[in-house]
């Protein structure tokens, strides 16, 4: 018997397939390589420090590892615009445009493609953190942190792919890149630095609610890059649950995060 498929829908045998040749070139990407080279040079800091003091901890001297991450995030979204851009700058959109698997499952495959970056991350930071480990116990903090940047990798990476399907221009990504760099925390958490990827949370409740928001945000970002060319209940499913887990994270970050709203705004 043979079924029809709705245009326009996701089909996931060829989404998955498309979504492991997808994602292994978009961890030979230059530019996400470029962000690995940050995470090994942070590495490399990391472990130079712990070898020339013997006081040095992951919680003192581990940040050129998460601001290693951090870049690697970034990148990641740049490199994910840029493939998803592919079609357009080699100007193969109308024949790919006869191939027999939507637009839809191909943008969905490139969102999944996404969980190829964040493995090669967790690799490495499966490294640095085994390293730490040998010198001291990290706090549970410091583990739902490194929880943070993987899924950062993932969701700036949807972000991208959604940049790229509603504003097809490589230098919007850059752009955006820049933005990130600019607004990421600095020593003190604020209620806009909460609102980005990368906020230095304190407290471990808050932090797992910091961990929830990225995740909407990358389940919200996958879903803004799908809408435009697929529908279906399940889709809408998703928009929801994602948009529900980012308001309800954020109201409780928000007051959490930021007690004096004064210090917060300026």
């Amino acid at each position: 018997m043979s079924r029809t498929v709705a245009p326009n829908a996701l089909v996931w045998a060829p989404l998955r397939a498309l979504a492991r040749v997808e994602g292994g070139k978009l961890a030979r990407h230059p530019v996400f390589l470029m962000g690995v080279g940050f995470v090994l040079v942070g590495s490399g800091l990391f472990v130079r420090a712990t070898m020339t003091d013997q006081g040095a901890t992951w919680d003192d001297d581990g940040w050129p590892v998460s601001a290693g991450l951090i870049l690697l995030a970034i990148l990641t979204m740049v490199a994910a615009n840029l493939a998803s851009l592919r079609d357009r700058r080699e100007d193969t959109t109308e024949q790919h445009a006869t191939l027999p698997v939507e637009r839809s499952t191909r943008t969905g495959a490139l969102i999944a493609a996404t969980v190829w970056p964040a493995g090669a991350a967790a690799l490495l930071l499966a490294g640095v953190a085994g390293y730490a480990a040998t010198r001291e116990a990290m706090t549970g903090l410091e583990q739902v942190h490194l929880a943070e940047r993987l899924v950062a990798v993932v969701m700036l990476g949807a972000l991208g792919v959604a940049l790229a399907v509603w504003l097809p221009s490589p230098f919007v990504a850059v752009v955006v890149a820049w933005g990130l760099l600019f607004v990421s925390p600095g020593e003190y958490p604020q209620t806009w630095h909460v609102l980005t990827p990368f906020a230095g949370l304190t407290d471990p409740g808050l932090a797992l609610w910091h961990l929830a928001y990225l995740m909407g945000l990358a389940i919200v970002f996958g879903v803004v890059a799908l809408v435009r060319t697929s529908r279906g209940p399940s889709l809408i499913v998703a928009g929801i649950v994602g948009t529900a887990i980012v308001i309800v994270s954020a109201a409780i970050l928000i007051p959490g995060g930021c007690p004096a709203l004064g210090r917060c705004l300026f």
